[in-house]
């Protein structure tokens, strides 16, 4: 049975001060950005200046998308009452593999064709790991957005700015790849090139952040759009969000009295 004991080498809690990985709490404070911080804690490492700024783009990108799935989960769950905090985290809670959070399984297979692959055969296996996908019917991750058929524009806007600042490197290089080989085998052009959560997937590889952090950079900019969704569901005053019943269509049995009288009437 383990005991109630812990390593980290993250932070030391003193009496006068926090120690983050080395460096001093009160050092810090004033001197670094959220973005900085993020490194820091993650990676390990304080960023270059044009490594803060391609992941502050990143954060900008996804701090908030309309009305989508999660924002409606949260936005219900203010109307029901309970404390801001409950209903962020409900909203934050739906972020999964068909919402947000593709990007930590294209981070993976971008690690995997990386390491496996020299740059000579990287576009062969791309080409072999798109190939597979398709011939068993699954989706290729990282591409395609409902909302955005002609391509993501905020992927653009990422990609352009970690080419800019010279962060995009093998991990960008294989994605590429993936969107070329996806977009030459299905005939569908729009499929080239990734979607927001392929992008960033691709840059904070390159980035050298761990792959098992990907889904948490995206909610870490996710909840300050969250923030705004369910104050503003606050302050509309709304309670009880629900579906309308002209919205809700029943397609189990019915009772043998009421088939009888629509029938008769």
């Amino acid at each position: 049975m383990a005991d109630l004991t812990w390593e980290t080498g993250i932070a030391e809690v003193l009496s006068d001060d926090v120690i983050i990985r080395g460096h001093r709490l009160s050092d810090l404070v004033g001197t670094v950005t959220y973005a900085d911080m993020a490194f820091l804690l993650i990676r390990g490492s304080l960023p270059s200046d044009k490594e803060r700024l391609t992941l502050e783009a990143i954060l900008v990108s996804l701090a908030d998308h309309g009305i989508s799935p999660s924002t409606i989960i949260g936005r219900t769950l203010a109307s029901c009452g309970v404390p801001v905090q409950t209903a962020m985290s409900g909203a934050l809670l739906s972020i999964g593999d068909h919402h947000g959070g593709s990007g930590e399984e294209v981070a993976r297979i971008l690690v995997d064709l990386v390491v496996s692959s020299s740059d000579a055969d990287l576009r062969e296996r791309c080409d072999a790991f798109v190939a597979d996908r398709r011939r068993r019917k699954e989706p290729v991750p990282g591409f395609g957005h409902p909302q955005h058929a002609d391509g993501d524009p905020r992927a653009v806007a990422i990609l352009s700015i970690a080419r800019e600042h010279g962060v995009a490197r093998e991990h960008c290089q294989a994605l590429a790849a993936m969107g070329a080989a996806l977009a030459d085998s299905s005939g569908r052009e729009t499929l080239r090139h990734p979607n927001i959560t392929g992008a960033i997937a691709g840059v904070l590889m390159d980035l050298a952040f761990p792959w098992q952090a990907v889904r948490g950079v995206v909610l870490s900019a996710r909840c300050l759009g969250m923030i705004a969704h369910v104050v503003e569901e606050l302050h509309q005053g709304n309670t009880w969000r629900h579906a309308p019943s002209s919205a809700v269509h029943y397609i189990g049995p019915q009772p043998s009295d009421r088939e009888v009288s629509e029938q008769t009437s």
